[in-house]
């Protein structure tokens, strides 16, 4: 990592060894018996650079594969030598597959590619000019070129942003593509820049001015009296809780407005995504479940940074005004686990052969044992029928579909194809990430989907029974929507009871009461 105007790239590297010097020919000889540290990784540069005001002054919020495609974009520049702002720079199909997890040679894949770029092409982000006034700028111009007989993508960036992007000399950070491809969570890659683009290094100015990180004092460890110990040895930095939220989405609807000189707009995106997470997660409980939980996990497990964090608030008020983010960068033999997670994560052979259709009745054993493990990104580009299935083997479906009525179980099916159609529709792609990312978060905390569907159909039957008229698909697809997104806590409160009465054998919590009709 080079952040600032460093020159000396090699300050606490685990690949650099500091010994005696050698005469040449003993050097030679040491030389002939390393043997170099194989890569099956995707092909790509060593490093992201991009200048600090880039990353610091920048709001937006990338899908995740259209993320990981530009970060492989900006590490194809080369510092010192590209100096022509309209160059194309190219991926090959393998890379594009490799870095979005789907298969280049499922039948769906040449329409996802194509989506995929033309999205990207059209992103925005948006940079704070002063006076509530805001700029919006792409990342990469239109005119990509999809070469279907070589197999490769080539896309140029947008000439407005090469300055911070290419020829950097000074203020400016760079950081190893490596780490950031195998995170599944947009806002672990959006964090972990941000953090490297305010730290100095070893580098001691000796001051402290609150605008990089700082080494833990006494005053700090005496805030946070529970984790004295275990943060001994860390750097910490203040950042304004909103500030920081808004790091990490678009600006509000408020602040759009207000840039371009209307009045207030009381509309709202429909889907969450694009709603700033000022607004998405107003507490905070909210925003530590759906966003950071998931950015320490991955930052601690796939980069070279230990990552922990604390909320504070001012005495007398009760909702927290600050984050206290706190670093610690790995020695060599904690990277040892590092090195050792990328290897055993690497991409897989995408070639297979073809195998004979078999019919089955029923999901296998094997499936069903799968029921806690992570829907795979597969699933976004898979028939909803397919992606219906998958979600009742997590939601262990099969172990008690007997022991329900048939109404009971035409509500777990409508639940199932309603989030099957969300996790499957291209055209709404940011909604169907997000909706990926928090299921696999319920499967995470849940063991599986058992008690969220158990809870669901609690919620929809109660809902069904209240209504005077059936509404839309579209109507209850967002409510299951909006219940997946927030992940109540009610929810699984009343799959946990559901789960326990079928458990029990108890298959009267859902018969509806007939005497009502009674003369």
């Amino acid at each position: 990592m080079k952040n600032k105007d460093e020159k000396n790239t090699m300050t606490e590297s685990p690949d650099v060894i500091i010994g005696e010097v050698l005469p040449d020919e003993k050097a030679d000889g040491k030389k002939k018996q390393l043997v170099p540290r194989k890569s099956d990784n995707v092909a790509f540069g060593s490093f992201i650079t991009k200048s600090n005001d880039l990353i610091q002054r920048t709001k937006y919020s990338l899908p995740r594969n259209e993320q990981k495609i530009l970060f492989m974009m900006l590490s194809k520049i080369d510092q010192r030598h590209d100096m022509d702002a309209s160059k194309y720079y190219t991926i090959s199909f393998d890379d594009f597959a490799k870095l979005t997890g789907v298969n280049a040679l499922d039948s769906g894949y040449a329409n996802y590619l194509r989506k995929t770029i033309e999205n990207l092409e059209n992103r925005m982000f948006w940079v704070p000019l002063g006076n509530d006034q805001y700029k919006t700028m792409s990342w990469v111009n239109r005119g990509s070129i999809v070469d279907m007989k070589k197999k490769t993508i080539s896309m140029r960036f947008n000439p407005d942003i090469w300055k911070d992007i290419a020829q950097l000399t000074s203020n400016y950070t760079s950081y190893s593509i490596e780490y950031l491809l195998m995170m599944q969570s947009t806002y672990s890659m959006r964090v972990y820049e941000i953090i490297l683009s305010y730290d100095n290094g070893n580098r001691d100015y000796s001051y402290n001015n609150g605008l990089i990180f700082e080494p833990v004092t006494e005053e700090v460890l005496q805030k946070f009296p529970n984790k004295r110990e275990e943060l001994k040895g860390f750097k910490y930095k203040r950042f304004d809780m909103e500030e920081f939220k808004g790091m990490l989405s678009m600006p509000t609807r408020d602040e759009i407005n207000r840039s371009k000189g209307k009045s207030r707009d009381s509309s709202a995106q429909k889907f969450s995504r694009d709603k700033p997470l000022t607004e998405k997660y107003k507490v905070f409980s909210d925003f530590e479940k759906n966003v950071l939980a998931m950015v320490k996990s991955e930052i601690n497990e796939m980069t070279d940074l230990w990552f922990d964090y604390e909320p504070v608030r001012r005495r007398g008020v009760r909702k927290y005004e600050f984050l206290y983010i706190f670093i610690k960068y790995k020695n060599r033999e904690e990277m040892k686990s590092v090195r050792a997670f990328h290897q055993e994560h690497k991409g897989a052979d995408t070639e297979v052969s073809r195998k004979p259709r078999k019919r089955r009745s029923s999901v296998s054993k094997e499936a069903l044992e799968q029921y806690n493990q992570p829907l795979k990104e597969a699933i976004l580009t898979t028939t909803y029928r397919l992606a219906r299935n998958e979600l009742a083997v997590k939601a262990q479906y099969q172990t008690y579909e007997k022991k329900l009525t048939p109404e009971e179980r035409n509500i777990f099916i409508d639940i199932f194809t309603y989030t099957s159609k969300i996790l499957t529709n291209t055209k709404k792609r940011d909604q169907a990430e997000e909706t990926l990312e928090a299921l696999n978060r319920i499967i995470k905390d849940n063991n599986g989907l058992k008690t969220w569907a158990l809870g669901m159909s609690v919620k929809y039957k109660a809902m069904l029974e209240r209504a005077k008229e059936r509404k839309s698909a579209q109507y209850y697809r967002t409510v299951v929507y909006n219940d997946i997104i927030e992940n109540s806590a009610a929810i699984i409160a009343d799959g946990t009871k559901r789960a326990a009465l079928l458990d029990g054998d108890r298959t009267d919590l859902f018969k509806f009461d007939w005497s009502q009709f009674d003369e």
